[in-house]
């Protein structure tokens, strides 16, 4: 593949690739907040290079154990392939901070592994999370997305994705979810709205500055 040829799909797949993923571009802010059966989740993370970002990580858990989490996050490019048609990334997001639960602070800890593929037209998405609260949690939780855009949009335009997600986290009261969504972004702005099987409403927005 030319220069040329490389600098035209990359420039394309930018506005996709700069979404809904732990790093972004060098100097970029991200704030990023989801709402779904397992409860709501808070990120702000800022860029430092291309290979690193650092951050704030909050969650009010629900579905089983109520209890929120806050502290710093650091995620890691572990791998990223720069294809034809498409881009593949592997990312690390690892984090440490305290949960609070029944009133009590305890100290928890969490890593995750988040592996995608996308091109303008198609998008598979897996993450593992593991999670460690004290004598609160021990829980592994996993999440996996495929997803397909109707038609091909610019930067400039509302770009629209049909997606699928599947959550399986066996501590929640529902520990198999599935949710259909819909992604819509324009510019740097996201929005995700979606209903699950167990009749449960999802947003999510990303906001990019």
């Amino acid at each position: 593949m030319n220069c040329k040829k490389f600098l035209i799909i990359a420039f394309l797949l930018m506005p996709f690739s700069a979404f809904a993923k732990p790093i972004s571009y060098v100097g970029g802010t991200m704030v990023m907040q989801e709402n779904d059966e397992t409860g709501s989740t808070l990120q702000l993370d800022y860029t430092v290079t291309p290979k690193y970002a650092v951050g704030l990580y909050a969650k009010q858990d629900r579905g089983g154990k109520d209890f929120f989490t806050v502290g710093p996050q650091f995620n890691y490019l572990v791998k990223r392939w720069n294809l034809e048609h498409g881009q593949g990334n592997i990312f690390s997001m690892t984090g440490g901070g305290t949960s609070r639960y029944n009133g009590k602070e305890n100290p928890s800890a969490w890593t995750s592994i988040l592996a995608d593929y996308e091109s303008r037209r198609v998008l598979y998405s897996y993450e593992i999370r593991a999670m460690h609260v004290n004598t609160v949690e021990n829980s592994l939780w996993q999440r996996a997305r495929v997803g397909f855009a109707p038609y091909l949009a610019n930067y400039e335009d509302l770009n629209t994705w049909f997606m699928l997600q599947v959550d399986y986290h066996p501590k929640k009261n529902n520990s198999t979810v599935v949710t259909p969504l819909m992604r819509f972004f324009y510019k740097t702005n996201l929005i995700e709205v979606g209903v699950s099987n167990r009749r449960t409403a999802m947003f999510n927005w990303i906001l990019q500055f």
